[in-house]
């Protein structure tokens, strides 16, 4: 885009028209209008970005510090989510995030490594030590996009650190749906300088939610604060003031195909960090917008360059390390995808250890952080189990560090690392809980495969025991059976029995039941395997029905039905009929709740009825 004037006011309602989930430009726009002076400040920037270059810098930290501002426990983001975000801005501002392979090759020739790194702060303005992290606990239930409630401690916000020498970033609860903002260098009051993202949008775990958990709100938000614009110019076809982006007509959402044209172009840079695709579809910023960033480095915020804010305090004594790795191993079964690393820390140095990061990553994959606090004294050691951490396949390279001893520099690196080749089987840890109850003897149960060979099974179980049972079961379709020969269940008259199938990493169960008479079956699927319900191959409707039911193969229309079997609670057939087309029959049976069974050339599918005439 070749206009190199600056068009400062935005169509504000073009912005609202569209689906706005950045309000970086509309508080700029605001901004603006109550502050006509700061028109000119913004001009100067664009002026000399247009009439100067610049040498770019190698390895600069631009030290950050983050407010968590949290109404309840579930809004206080772990450490952890923290480092999994500040991970993220350091691959994706210097072109090392692992989606670089789904840039379209004819834009390679222009993307480009920002060469920003980011850091946690090591000590504050005042030069004490700190972990970067701010919390603060607050009555606001939520923060409005409009207004600056976030920024101070008054309103039930958070003060800034001096914004000069650090970047700030706030964690809330944002209301309307908003995901961000960043603001514009000279684009708002120095006290609110910084980036606000939303608690569900930020790094890569925890309460990040689908499809913004790749922490590229947060990659984004600082784009605006480095004075990118977004890549459609916020206008029909406009202008982002950089020389290498294509022209677009309007924001991208979701994920695009390439070539996406619009506005004569060869295809959309849809997968700008300065679009709004989801995280997935986002991996790129540009040598034209590497040229911006620079600029409003070195024009405004060039105070960054000389800030302490990265450097640790340092303490000559401050010494750990991890002198071994005892879980995994390969004594014991490990499941792949539930990996509890459990480790010894040593206090290497001659004064007590009271805190120390436990850096972790599997395969080379995602690093993970565990902050460990306590009170070690000199060359004492702890056993600490690290939070899980999941995998695939059966061979695996576990690398555990320890880095900041009391918030410091480590006097000897030498000593931090320890690694650990081990192997595991292949699949999903699975938890099975059985609760019985006055009566156990009645009750038996049964785990097969989707082909029905047996897993495990019980018919010998004691009265009102919960049973706690783990399998690592390979990606596929199980069934669960239970079964109750007086049919009465386990619940509730004779005790409170009850059964829950769950992933161990997720905890969201599969299936619970405390109530059910002669048996209940649960079908689930893991893995790369999605269960039916989910894909939707087949639909049935409507439902509930007064009994004549439609079946919808959606999928695969020449992948005929072979038969349908319906059950009743009792698990007793109480219909089958072969080679159906669409329709079935069920206006005879009694309203209630049916177990469908439909299985077609390759597939089984199972769906729940009600009848009700």
């Amino acid at each position: 885009m070749k206009k190199l004037f600056f068009i400062l006011i935005i169509s504000i309602n073009y912005i609202s028209a569209q689906e706005s989930k950045c309000f970086s430009q509309i508080r700029l726009e605001k901004f603006i209008n109550n502050n006509p002076n700061s028109k000119k400040e913004r001009e100067k920037l664009e002026v000399k970005k247009n009439k100067l270059s610049y040498k770019k810098l190698s390895n600069t930290n631009i030290p950050v510090v983050v407010h968590v501002v949290f109404n309840d426990s579930s809004e206080n983001i772990s450490d952890a989510q923290i480092y999994s975000q500040i991970d993220v801005l350091n691959k994706d501002f210097t072109r090392t995030n692992s989606d670089v392979l789904n840039t379209p090759t004819d834009f390679l020739p222009i993307t480009g490594d920002i060469q920003l790194n980011f850091c946690l702060a090591q000590q504050t303005p005042d030069g004490n030590p700190t972990n970067g992290i701010v919390r603060k606990q607050t009555t606001n239930t939520t923060f409005t996009a409009y207004g600056n409630e976030i920024h101070f401690d008054s309103l039930g916000g958070s003060n800034c650190w001096d914004t000069k020498k650090y970047l700030n970033i706030w964690v809330c609860n944002i209301d309307s749906g908003i995901l961000g903002w960043g603001q514009f260098p000279a684009g708002g009051d120095s006290m609110t300088d910084g980036v606000v993202v939303d608690f569900e949008k930020f790094g890569t775990i925890g309460t990040a939610t689908h499809p913004y958990n790749l922490g590229r709100t947060t990659t984004h938000e600082i784009g605006h604060w480095l004075n990118l614009w977004h890549i459609w110019g916020d206008n029909n076809c406009g202008d982002d003031f950089v020389n290498d982006t294509p022209v677009q007509e309007e924001a991208n959402y979701g994920c695009k195909i390439h070539p996406h044209i619009s506005c004569n172009n060869s295809g959309d840079m849809f997968m700008n960090f300065m679009d709004y695709t989801n995280d997935a579809c986002m991996n790129s910023f540009t040598i034209g917008q590497k040229d911006r960033i620079w600029s409003a480095i070195f024009n405004y915020r060039n105070e960054l360059l000389n800030s302490n804010g990265c450097n640790p305090i340092f303490n000559p004594n401050s010494d750990a390390g991890i002198t071994n790795i005892l879980e995994p191993n390969n004594t014991n079964s490990n499941c792949a995808d539930a990996i509890y690393p459990k480790v010894i820390v040593k206090n290497f140095g001659n004064t007590i250890l009271n805190s120390v990061i436990i850096k972790y990553t599997l395969d080379g994959s995602n690093n993970y952080y565990y902050n460990w606090s306590g009170q070690l004294n000199p060359l004492a050691t702890d056993t600490i189990k690290l939070p899980v951490i999941s995998s695939t396949g059966t061979n695996h390279l576990l690398t555990v560090s320890t880095t900041f001893p009391n918030g410091s520099s480590d006097i000897n690196t030498t000593n931090d690392e320890r690694i650990k080749i081990f192997s595991s089987m292949e699949g999903k840890l699975i938890n099975l809980k059985i609760k019985t109850d006055n009566y156990a003897s009645e009750n038996s149960w049964i785990l097969k495969t989707s082909e029905d060979s047996i897993i495990d099974s019980n018919n010998n179980m004691n009265n009102n025991t919960l049973y706690k049972l783990s399998y690592c079961l390979k990606y596929g379709c199980y069934k669960f059976i239970i079964n109750d020969s007086n049919g009465d269940g386990f619940c509730c008259d004779f005790g409170n029995g009850f059964y829950e199938i769950s992933e161990e990493i997720s905890s969201i169960p599969f299936k619970y039941i405390n109530f059910f008479n002669y048996t209940d079956t649960t079908y689930f699927c893991i893995g790369n395997t999605l269960n039916v319900e989910e894909k939707e191959e087949i639909i049935i409707y409507p439902n509930p029905s007064i009994g004549k039911i439609y079946i919808n193969n959606n999928n695969d229309r020449n992948n005929k039905i072979n038969f349908v079997q319906v059950f009743n609670f009792l698990g007793q057939l109480v219909y089958k009929k072969e080679k159906i087309n669409s329709k079935i029959d069920l206006t005879h049976i009694k309203n209630g709740i049916y177990h469908l069974t439909i299985k077609t050339k390759t597939k089984e599918y199972h769906k729940k009825i009600i009848i009700k005439k």
